[in-house]
């Protein structure tokens, strides 16, 4: 094998990142060579998928990810493509209330046909996808139909053991595999002994995120590292590190929206 091109689901990764080794600081170029090696392929390229996150929402979370989108687009190699989240208002049966709860839209979607373009235009002699998702198990299978060899990446915890098997081969992302890829050399923790605390919750609209947010971390311990948030109940991308490398070419980002219905209006007003 030749030319290997990658394709990382970004929300994916750092969950996994975040339940396996309690950290995300992870560059993404030395990532990408590390699993050529391991297929003894040339690093083609490497597509790195996420979504945008509000400004009106999560003004915070948007200008931190603003600065890792903008490292991303610096690194050579490496192409960012971009989905965007809809914003989903929390209701209950009594009333509709002023919190959003974010989901991820057109990621996947990408990931499956960008699969099936390399596969047809033969771009390149190997596939590896970076995710622990079942959702691509039959676009995986697809891409296999047309000849293409398609390798799945991922965690020790949290993927889809479905997924692994629909690869030609498996690539296991432990942490003696990734951690010479970690940015900031930090001694390894088991998961056991990770101190756990919740995630950021959702804004009130009107209210003042900094300081909604300041007040959240002084009533919780803080972990070993800043960027230790969970994220299994407050879905959004990454926040990583400021001086995480990285490269952008491809599509325009997509503007965010926010779903609201007539009948949300009605009841607010």
């Amino acid at each position: 094998m030749n030319r290997l091109a990658i394709l990382i689901d970004g929300n994916n990764f750092y969950k996994g990142c975040q339940l396996n080794f309690n950290r995300t600081d992870v560059d993404f170029r030395k990532l990408g060579q590390k699993l050529a090696e391991a297929l003894s392929a040339d690093l083609l390229r490497i597509y790195y998928y996420n979504a945008h996150v509000s400004p009106k929402i999560d003004p915070l979370g948007y200008q931190r990810q603003q600065k890792f989108f903008d490292n991303l687009r610096s690194t050579p190699f490496i192409t960012l493509k971009l989905g965007h989240l809809v914003y989903h208002r929390i209701r209950s049966d009594q009333a509709v209330s002023n919190q959003y709860f974010p989901t991820e839209k057109g990621i996947d979607v990408q990931i499956a046909v960008d699969m099936i373009r390399l596969g047809l235009l033969k771009s390149c002699d190997g596939i590896v996808l970076v995710s622990g998702d079942s959702d691509y198990i039959y676009a995986v299978r697809f891409v296999k139909d047309l000849g293409a060899n398609l390798y799945i990446a991922s965690f020790p915890q949290g993927g889809s053991n479905e997924l692994r098997n629909e690869g030609d081969g498996h690539i296991l992302m432990d942490y003696e595999f990734i951690h010479e890829c970690f940015i900031r050399p930090t001694p390894y923790m088991r998961h056991e002994s990770i101190p756990t605390i919740n995630a950021r919750p959702a804004y009130h609209q009107g209210q003042d995120q900094n300081e909604s947010y300041d007040r959240f971390m002084q009533d919780r311990p803080m972990p070993q590292n800043k960027y230790n948030f969970r994220s299994e109940d407050y879905v959004l991308p990454p926040l990583p590190p400021d001086d995480l490398p990285g490269m952008y070419e491809g599509e325009e980002p997509q503007t965010p929206t926010e779903e609201t219905t007539e009948e949300d209006d009605s009841k607010e007003s």
